[in-house]
């Protein structure tokens, strides 16, 4: 009798292991997880890719979020700055960022908008951490756009247009954030 046990035991074992093998590798519906690349075939997509390793060129009709792919926070290119003080940006584009123009001195809010692949900074009003009262705050134009951001493979290119007054560029102040603003950006 207890022969018998054995032998119904193993032999029921022995085929639900072989069953459960089976439908692995024969049902469609089972997922296995596996460390490779899940690429889309008909778009070439890898739909784990973001901003960091995309081409220069990039089609944000086929990014998964179409307002967040450049969201976060990047380093000026050559400039140490963990404590994100003046030479870097936080990206949001749900709410309003900062800038800072000139170190401990000039930082403003900014807003971003979206056209085509390029992403315009607009100014809001000066930020809490600014401390230079001089200047024409309320003279700054809100509707044209005082930067642009193109996103790159390894993270942003900035480029300063400067704030208007009355549709012209304010010369005056049009050397505040080329310094600190302008160039290359790394996302931490």
């Amino acid at each position: 009798m207890i022969k018998k046990s054995f032998i119904i035991f193993f032999a029921l074992l022995a085929f639900a292991c072989k069953n459960e093998n089976k439908e692995n590798s024969t049902n469609p519906d089972v997922k296995v997880e596996s460390n490779e690349r899940e690429v889309d075939k008909e778009n070439d997509i890898n739909r784990y890719d973001n901003i960091d390793n995309l081409s220069d060129s990039i089609d944000t009709s086929k990014t998964n979020s179409a307002a967040g792919e450049i969201s976060g926070r990047y380093t000026k290119e050559d400039k140490l700055d963990e404590a994100c003080n003046c030479y870097c940006i936080e990206v949001s584009l749900t709410g309003n960022s900062e800038f800072c123009l000139q170190p401990n001195q000039i930082y403003i809010n900014v807003r971003f908008e979206k056209e085509d692949n390029v992403y315009y900074a607009y100014y809001v009003s000066p930020s809490s951490k600014n401390k230079d009262k001089n200047l024409p705050w309320e003279d700054f134009s809100k509707d044209d756009p005082i930067a642009t951001l193109n996103p790159k493979k390894d993270g942003l290119e900035l480029d300063w247009i400067g704030f208007k007054i009355d549709g012209k560029i304010a010369t005056d102040y049009a050397i505040f954030g080329k310094k600190t603003l302008e160039g290359n950006f790394t996302k931490n």
